[in-house]
């Protein structure tokens, strides 16, 4: 391979100071204009975000006055770009604007900050306030209903379930139209030998009026606190509560619950039946408006607990039933007669309960007279059965009413002194000449 050659070309010789301006390159005429244009413009400022200076560039090095336009850029540097004025201005309004919209995010989450600390505070203050008060209203509210006198509270409760029982009652007897309860097979009364006419269910209308007695009885000054409403009160509640769901379970045709909730509600009425016993009516008028009603009340469903057992099962299918209806009949009349009697006997005699039986049994026999199934030996024994009721009911107040009169006269009684019939004494006594047959006439000063 052949040797590079080590001769280099040889170099322009520089050209001496001391030449004459004359042997340079001549310049031409746009050269020398741009030059001094050059020459003519200011020297641009260094702005405060520039890191480096920015330099102008140089005219190259003349001979003569010329070459004193501008300085000489060294060889091989690269050009640098002169900024005009509406630029750097451009870039210090670029500037503000970056440094105000930094202000303006500063300032915002400073207005957040503060917000969310105010946000904060009324939160804690609000939740503070809301405590105070939600704990000063359950204060309030709680002294108010320790304030409640327990009576009034039972005598307000008593008043609104009557109204809406009795309301709710007629509704589904059908007095406000929709379903009739009197379409209810249960009620049929040619179902057995032991139900009634539809006619006996007329006596709701005697009960709703004197259950309503009762409320304006129990609202009298005189009764607030007595023994007898504070028992009976929620009992009542309890019993037309009951009522109201047996009438709306045998509507729905639901026998079976029906037979279930008549059981209890029987029940329910007797446990009112001994608080009645235990504390006894203070005047007739008490009698009347608190007794009769509940009275007839107890007598109608114990009445209706056999009507409507009767008709469950017939309705349900039982053999021995149907097969001997008469045998049945009498069985369940006697236990009406049993448990009617000694509910009966109580207390002073239980007129009420017995009147609301035998309101029951005469529609049996009506209806074994001229209804369908026509049963002779069926209202005999009714007839039988009202007789005893009737007669347990009438003894029992008579034996007690001359139980009364009798203790009444001992007690009017015991301060006499006692009669001593072999005195003859004439200070206390003396003859009337005029009877012949030698009576003893009392003439004598009363005794002290």
């Amino acid at each position: 391979m052949p040797t590079p050659s080590n001769h280099r070309l040889p170099q322009a010789p520089p050209v001496p100071p001391g030449e004459n301006t004359e042997a340079s390159p001549p310049r031409t005429e746009t050269s020398s204009v741009l030059e001094r244009l050059k020459a003519a413009q200011p020297k641009a400022p260094v702005s405060a975000g520039d890191e480096k200076p920015r330099t102008t560039t140089a005219a190259p090095p003349t001979a003569g006055p010329a070459a004193t336009a501008g300085p000489t850029a060294p060889a091989g540097a690269a050009p640098s770009t002169t900024r005009t004025p509406n630029q750097t201005q451009d870039d210090q309004a670029q500037a503000r604007e970056k440094a105000r919209a930094a202000e303006l995010r500063a300032a915002r989450a400073e207005k957040l900050k503060a917000a969310s600390a105010a946000a904060s505070a009324w939160a804690a203050k609000s939740g503070r306030q809301t405590a105070a008060w939600t704990a000063t209203t359950s204060r309030s509210a709680a002294a108010n209903v320790r304030s409640w006198r327990a009576d009034q509270v039972r005598r307000n409760l008593v008043t609104l379930t009557v109204i809406g029982a009795l309301v709710g009652t007629a509704s589904v007897a059908g007095f406000f139209g929709g379903t009739e309860i009197w379409t209810s097979e249960l009620l049929r009364p040619d179902l057995t030998l032991v139900s009634p006419s539809l006619n006996s269910l007329y006596i709701w209308a005697l009960i709703g009026l004197g259950l309503i007695a009762y409320t304006v009885h129990q609202w009298l000054p005189g009764q607030a606190d007595s023994p007898r409403h504070r028992r009976l009160g929620w009992v009542v509640i309890a019993a037309l509560l009951l009522n109201l769901a047996l009438a709306l379970t045998i509507q729905a045709e639901l026998y079976a619950p029906s037979l279930m909730v008549h059981g209890v509600l029987l029940v329910l009425l007797l446990v009112s039946l001994r608080w009645l016993n235990r504390w006894s009516a203070a005047t007739r008028l008490e009698g009347t408006l608190v007794d009769v009603p509940l009275g007839l009340f107890l007598g109608w469903t114990g009445f209706t607990a056999l009507s409507h057992t009767a008709a469950f099962l017939s309705l349900e299918g039982f053999s021995w039933l149907t097969e001997n209806e008469f045998a049945w009949a009498l069985a369940g009349l006697g236990v009406v007669v049993v448990m009617g009697s000694a509910v009966c006997s109580m207390d002073r005699g239980r007129i009420a309960v017995a009147l609301a039986l035998v309101w029951g049994l005469g529609w049996i026999i009506v209806e074994r007279l001229i209804g369908e199934p026509q049963s002779l030996p069926t209202a005999a024994a009714t007839a039988l059965a009202v007789f005893l009721v009737l007669i347990t009911a009438g003894s029992r107040r008579h034996r007690v009413d001359h139980s009364y009169r009798r203790a009444l006269r001992r007690h009017q009684t015991a301060n006499l002194p006692p009669i001593d019939l072999a005195d003859d004494d004439d200070d206390e006594y003396e003859y009337d000449d005029d009877h012949h047959d030698g009576e003893e006439v009392h003439g004598g000063p009363a005794r002290a």
